[in-house]
């Protein structure tokens, strides 16, 4: 499917302020030298424009212009789901405390269906649970899931506290991932949910059912996690809208 205009220009930008070509704190060009540059209306382009604004990566100041805030040199966020551009903003704000690193023996038929382990006797996995806290406050509850073939659980117990999983499970565990996808839906806190997020039983909370995938289309983590949404409300951006 070929991509709009706007999600060229959007994702070339992208790509030059990931290589460096735009620093932080450099003024993009303006809108009309765009237009030579990219050969395209204007249209197409404040709305790329307005994509890197949202997603925290450029801030647009009156009488100067488009100018890099997040060159994600040092950015430790994976660049996905509905909460990236809370993550964009606060990241230095946050922590991450890794709570338990074990063996588990599943019984979840979601879980042992999305890491294909539905038709296998050995239905063991490595669970690693998290609390990730924004200004000390707990907000997101995560619950990763491998293979026990897949990974070496000694090696995740000796990281420790471990702020972004996907970068470590590439860099540490040889594990890319290409591919994801989401199932969303609102539910109620439970025990375990509530004490970690430090709500009441009861208290409403989005949870998020991700699925990871090498370029294969082997799967190769599941996250089931739980979220304070009133405070960090989850928000896609979309570049067509089609009724």
């Amino acid at each position: 499917m070929k991509s709009s205009l706007n999600v060229l220009v959007f994702e070339d930008l992208v790509q030059k302020i990931k290589s460096g070509y735009y620093e932080l704190g450099d003024k993009l060009p303006t809108e009309s030298e765009m237009q030579e540059i990219y050969g395209v209306s204007r249209a197409p382009i404040r709305q790329a424009l307005g994509y890197l604004q949202a997603e925290a990566i450029i801030e647009r100041r009156p009488g100067i212009g488009s100018v890099v805030i997040n060159s994600f040199s040092d950015e430790p966020m994976p660049s996905s789901g509905g909460f990236q551009w809370n993550l964009n903003r606060k990241w230095k704000e946050l922590n991450c405390k890794t709570i338990s690193v074990k063996k588990v023996v599943s019984e979840d038929e979601d879980v042992l269906n999305s890491l294909d382990l539905n038709s296998q006797k050995d239905n063991i996995l490595i669970q690693v649970l998290r609390v990730r806290s924004d200004n000390k406050t707990p907000i997101f509850l995560l619950s990763n899931y491998y293979n026990e073939r897949d990974v070496d659980i000694q090696k995740i117990k000796n990281a420790g506290d471990i702020s972004n999983m996907r970068n470590f499970i590439k860099e540490e565990l040889g594990l890319k991932v290409s591919y994801a996808k989401e199932v969303i839906k609102a539910v109620e806190a439970d025990e375990e949910t509530g004490y970690y997020l430090q709500v009441e039983q009861g208290y409403p909370l989005l949870q998020i059912k991700r699925t990871s995938y090498d370029l294969n289309y082997n799967p190769i983590e599941h996250v089931i996690y739980h979220v304070d949404s009133e405070n960090w409300p989850y928000m896609v951006i979309y570049d067509e809208i089609q009724n």
